[in-house]
């Protein structure tokens, strides 16, 4: 893209892996610089995008290294140590002090990689690993059970992409779509791609999830998923999300890549009230 080209808000938020009611906000803090058209929309520089990313990564990260790293720990140690009450608890406190089950997933996001450094550094026994992951998979259930969907509401499907194995990531998405009062409709792991392109095209879904943790390296095979997958959506009207670590492609040929619960939060949102 030349440098003297603006984008739309919608361009400047494909750029930034973010959705476009995120551009509007970041342009009303002031954050994100921007110009008018003669017709009154907003036009963002590539430049202006990528400042306003670096200095709010370099601010967070200054800010709050620390007490992410500290609430990372506790975490930690309450679902390796902590009996079911303490758990629910805790997740309840988090969703007070937070306001959103999405941003309880952020945070919890980052409990479960300090958990992966812990097994992989020796720091905690693969049984402890086990143990903490089912403990959370179990208190995000009952929390979950605590949110009623409306009738007739939309439905979001979560898989995990391809061969993966981990479905935390899918248990914490469930949450946020059931705080919006979406359905989720649960598929884990190992559903093969043809059933979730049949469900597509039959339009039994709106949006699927599908989750790739850091253990999906293939990068070929998950490009090939958002390929297939992705142009059944397209076709029908369904949305991609594809989430997690995994070697997810930077620029997807369908889906939208987030990295965020509070980010999939706003799409499920922005979908449901969209003309």
């Amino acid at each position: 893209m030349r440098a003297g080209v603006k984008l739309t808000t919608t361009e400047a938020a494909a750029l930034a892996s973010v959705t476009p009611s995120t551009i509007k906000r970041w342009a009303d803090q002031g954050r994100l610089t921007y110009a008018r058209t003669v017709g009154g929309h907003r036009r963002f520089s590539r430049a202006a995008v990528e400042s306003a990313l670096r200095d709010g990564a370099a601010g967070a990260a200054s800010a709050s290294a620390s007490g992410a790293e500290a609430a990372a720990n506790s975490w930690v140690r309450c679902l390796i140590d902590g009996p079911r009450h303490e758990l629910d608890g805790r997740l309840l406190e988090a969703r007070a002090r937070l306001g959103r089950w999405c941003d309880v997933a952020d945070e919890l996001a980052v409990a479960l990689r300090a958990l992966g450094v812990a097994w992989a550094t020796g720091l905690i026994s693969i049984a402890e690993e086990h143990v903490a992951s089912d403990n959370l998979a179990r208190a995000l259930a009952r929390a979950g059970d605590t949110l009623p969907t409306r009738r007739h509401a939309p439905r979001c499907a979560l898989a995990c992409a391809g061969d993966d194995e981990h479905t935390l990531g899918l248990s914490l998405a469930e949450l946020c779509v059931r705080e919006v009062g979406w359905s989720p409709l649960w598929l884990g792991r190992r559903t093969p791609l043809a059933e979730v392109v049949r469900l597509v095209t039959e339009g039994d879904v709106d949006v699927v999830s599908l989750c790739a943790s850091e253990a999906s390296r293939d990068a070929q095979a998950l490009a090939d998923i958002d390929a297939e997958l992705g142009a059944a959506c397209h076709a029908h009207g369904a949305g991609l999300v594809l989430g997690g670590a995994g070697s997810w492609p930077a620029l997807p040929r369908h889906g939208v890549r987030l990295t965020s619960f509070a980010a999939f939060r706003e799409l499920l949102v922005s979908r449901e009230v969209a003309p």
